[in-house]
């Protein structure tokens, strides 16, 4: 099998999360070279901000571990981080890509993570990679570094070069794999949410990251404001999904992300109440349903059909309002919460990104348009779906890739 692909180009693929590592390592464990470009300054995506995976309950981050330094030691993935598509000209007998690269102002072979840079940056600029990041460094968010060079001089090793610059790479390719991935967009214009209002009120990603184990607070359950922990918490679904004002579409991943972190919320901290204001629950995977009777019957976790008509801080910090209808008793009520997590407002990265250089064909909600000339994609580019679903579709473009044939979007 090596050997039948020696002589072919290597394979293009955009984005390198869960998607686009499953497609990279198929390919090239038969003999395909692979350029996986990466805008981010580390692989992983989304999946390695997660704390848990449902339904096995498992830790998103140790499996997805294992599979980024399969891709960063196989000798035919070539992984090029910071960096994004400028052009793409050709045709299905192949394609020329002009990839641009920003600046790694931190050199990872000699970064010995003193940290000494750290507290010397006026902006805050200078973060840590990731533990998935291979050789471990710092690096510099250039979307916050001023070049002011305070961090040079005190690097013991002078792995620091702030004067760095842009740089450009041609790539001859044989085929393209879209796997961008979503990220969480502000909802803040949908008012009735009261997002940004106060800092109990927030995405279900922000609530993932301030309650994971691996997380600022080590896996406890507390207040932003107050740092205390909370009697109870609003899981609001559909929040800006489902909405011709922002997303018309179904997010897919929210019912099962809501459940999953009401049920861990109960683990750790059993007395604090756990509400679910849900449109309808889709638990459509597999074992899905399962897990949603268990945690429903298991955790006490409370379901309201309803989608709450306006969310607003009370006054003195006392707790946040929650104005909605239940609509199964057809009752209307006020209750007092003390967090809220809003989940739904997820989007394609590609969509409404207006930093991009290049982008492929979209159709109206931001999704690849295979309809208009798009190559492959898979992942949350392509449609929304969660991470099982994104690695099954990410091995079947990895398949369509080898065998030659078209993506008919089925």
């Amino acid at each position: 099998m090596l050997k039948k692909h020696a002589d072919k180009k290597p394979v293009l693929i955009v984005g390198a999360g869960v998607a686009g590592i499953t497609a990279a390592l198929d390919l090239a464990r038969t003999g395909r070279k692979v350029h996986l470009v990466e805008r981010g300054p580390v692989p992983g995506g989304q999946v390695s901000n997660l704390d848990k995976l449902y339904p096995t309950d498992h830790c998103a981050f140790c499996p997805l571990w294992t599979e980024i330094q399969a891709c960063i030691f196989h000798p035919l993935i070539n992984i090029h981080t910071l960096s994004y598509i400028v052009t793409v000209s050709g045709d299905d007998a192949g394609y020329q890509v002009i990839i641009g690269e920003n600046p790694h102002l931190i050199n990872e072979s000699r970064c010995i993570l003193c940290g000494r840079c750290v507290p010397k940056c006026g902006v805050d600029a200078i973060r840590l990679m990731g533990e998935h990041c291979y050789p471990a460094s710092y690096y510099i968010d250039l979307d916050r570094c001023t070049r002011c060079g305070d961090c040079v001089d005190i690097c013991p090793t002078r792995a620091i070069d702030i004067t760095r610059t842009n740089s450009t790479k041609v790539l001859s390719v044989s085929d393209i794999i879209w796997a961008t991935g979503f990220q969480d967009v502000d909802i803040s214009a949908l008012e009735e949410y009261g997002y940004k209002t106060h800092p109990d009120i927030m995405t279900s990603l922000e609530f993932e990251d301030w309650t994971a184990e691996a997380g600022v607070n080590q896996g406890r359950i507390m207040k932003k404001h107050d740092k205390l922990p909370p009697q109870n918490i609003a899981f609001i679904q559909c929040a800006g999904a489902r909405d011709r004002r922002l997303f018309p579409y179904c997010s897919a991943v929210c019912c099962m992300h809501a459940l999953k972190q009401a049920q861990w919320v109960k683990r750790r901290s059993p007395d604090i109440e756990c509400v679910i204001f849900y449109t309808d629950m889709r638990t459509e995977g597999r074992h899905y349903y399962e897990y949603y009777q268990r945690e429903i019957e298991g955790s006490a976790i409370r379901l309201i059909r309803g989608r709450p008509g306006l969310i607003f801080p009370l006054p003195h910090a006392d707790g946040i309002a929650v104005k909605y209808e239940d609509t199964i008793i057809q009752r209307q009520e006020i209750r007092k919460f003390d967090m809220v997590v809003l989940n739904g407002a997820l989007r394609p990265s590609l969509a409404g990104d207006d930093t991009l250089v290049y982008k492929p064909p979209l159709d109206e909600e931001g999704l690849v348009d295979l309809r208009l000339g798009a190559t492959k994609s898979c992942g949350f580019c392509r449609e929304p779906v969660d991470v099982e679903t994104s690695v099954i579709q990410a091995s079947s473009a990895a398949l369509l890739t080898c065998m030659g044939g078209p993506d008919d979007g089925r």
